[in-house]
């Protein structure tokens, strides 16, 4: 087979994409929250998460529970459930949990790299949330953090 140029045989063109692990480790979830809280909602949100540069691709979602008794609960992103468990008698009252987040839905990547929503739902007791950090894969090496310059008089 003969290319235009004067090349012949097989030839490969490659594309090179950056690719790189980032986290984002919830703020607010470091010293622990509980659920339902003292308002008595059984859902925890956090919503507008960014993840810059997020390709599709599996990622994962770390954190610790703290619970005594029986609670059930689930954990949301997105459209993607991620945990539904029901603490038994023979279970520690600490764990820590890491789940895999798809790469994608029906409806289209599973992570988004604005505005996603991650839910953490409780029913039949309590249960402590907590260290909340997500793992995912970013095209971006760098990222973006606006400067304010503001004028003093």
């Amino acid at each position: 087979m003969s290319l235009i140029g004067g090349i012949t045989g097989s030839q490969t063109i490659v594309f090179e994409e950056t690719r790189v692990a980032r986290y984002v480790a919830l703020a607010g979830t470091a010293g622990g929250f509980a659920v339902p809280d003292a308002s008595g909602s059984s859902d925890r949100h956090f919503f507008g998460i960014e993840l810059p540069g997020v390709i599709e691709s599996p990622s994962a979602i770390f954190y610790r529970t703290r619970h005594t008794g029986r609670p059930s609960f689930s954990v949301r992103i997105n459209e993607a459930t991620l945990t539904q468990f029901t603490f038994t008698d023979a279970d520690p009252p600490e764990r820590s949990w890491h789940e895999i987040i798809p790469a994608r839905r029906p409806s289209g990547p599973t992570l988004k790299a604005q505005n996603n929503e991650l839910i953490f739902g409780v029913s039949s007791g309590t249960v402590i949330f907590g260290d909340v950090v997500i793992l995912y894969t970013s095209n971006e090496l760098t990222i973006r953090i606006p400067i304010v310059i503001t004028n003093q008089p």
